[in-house]
């Protein structure tokens, strides 16, 4: 015949050993096992890269007032006025980057100079153009806006917004005291 079956028609896979029932078990469970732990860090992955999210509070706000001006960083301004300086902490997932400040809702281009954004390294800015600082995940910085008189009141509440690059905006009021 074929050669399968010996002389005696006996057939000759007899001679070859399977594993156990219980060992194949096992090895089918290991593999599942292996694949369904991939699978798994494989999708928490992939939640934290499209659910995390931006979280950035505010954890204090102290207004000065300023009789005789600010000066800092090759940036002087004349006149009474207030400084502002915000504490801000990042409790998300993501890096923060801030890319426009907004005054009352406006940008703060619109009060020529009378509003100034000072960031940690004494960097001054005027205008959102070329606004970028970056607060990463679990930290925290302060940032100190100077508001002059010249527009604005005692008592007055002023709210101050800042935007990030991710479309998070992250609002405070403050009365000038």
């Amino acid at each position: 015949m074929c050669g399968l079956l010996d002389k005696v028609g006996r057939s000759r896979f007899r001679e070859f050993k399977g594993i156990s029932l219980t060992l194949a078990t096992i090895i089918i469970l290991a593999v599942v096992i292996t694949i369904t732990l991939a699978f798994s860090y494989w999708v928490g992955g992939l939640t934290q890269v499209f659910l995390g999210f931006e979280r950035v509070e505010v954890s204090h706000v102290e207004v000065v007032y300023d009789p005789d001006g600010w000066s800092g960083s090759g940036f002087a301004t004349s006149g009474e006025g207030w400084n502002v300086s915000i504490g801000l902490v990042n409790k998300g997932v993501w890096d923060s980057t801030f890319t426009d400040f907004l005054v009352n809702g406006k940008p703060m281009e619109v009060y020529s100079g009378d509003v100034v954004l000072i960031d940690p390294e004494g960097n001054c800015y005027t205008s959102s153009k070329g606004l970028s600082i970056r607060l990463k995940a679990g930290t925290s910085m302060t940032l100190t806006v100077w508001i002059k008189a010249g527009g604005f009141e005692h008592g007055q509440i002023v709210s101050i917004t800042l935007q990030t690059a991710r479309g998070g905006s992250f609002q405070r009021d403050v009365v000038l005291t």
